[in-house]
């Protein structure tokens, strides 16, 4: 084997290292990180739950003007849309939200649930 080959082969597990290094402290910051649910509807925030503080399943029923309703199911450290009275129930259809930066929406009934992180060791996280 050259010299050549041999600075290549440093070089690229270096690289394997740091990359290594770099998900397991990433995901070492994530799970440190309060993840807080904001429900909006109409733009309006009507209801803040910190994820990580829920002790117990709830269920959340959100009237709309017009009559109809959505239920939002909240567990520890997630968050979903389970039942709706809109024609398609593509918000039904969403999976847990988990983590920040996810988000679901009921278009008909303009609610909207988004997860936003607070980590005071991190200013942002861009994905």
């Amino acid at each position: 084997m050259k010299k050549g080959d041999k600075i290549v082969l440093v070089t690229i597990a270096i690289l394997i290292i740091c990359s290594i290094a770099g998900i397991f402290g990433y995901r070492y910051f994530y799970k440190n990180s309060k993840a807080v649910a904001i429900i909006k509807q109409n733009g309006k925030v009507i209801r803040t739950i910190d994820l990580t503080k829920v002790v117990k399943e709830e269920e959340i029923k959100i009237p709309s003007e017009d009559g109809h309703y959505n239920i939002v199911k909240v567990e520890k450290g997630r968050i979903r849309f389970v039942d709706s009275d809109c024609p398609d129930k593509i918000c039904v259809k969403a999976a847990w939200l988990k983590k920040p930066g996810d988000s679901a929406a009921c278009l008909p009934h303009k609610i909207i649930i988004t997860i936003q992180g607070q980590n005071p060791e991190i200013d942002d996280v861009a994905y």
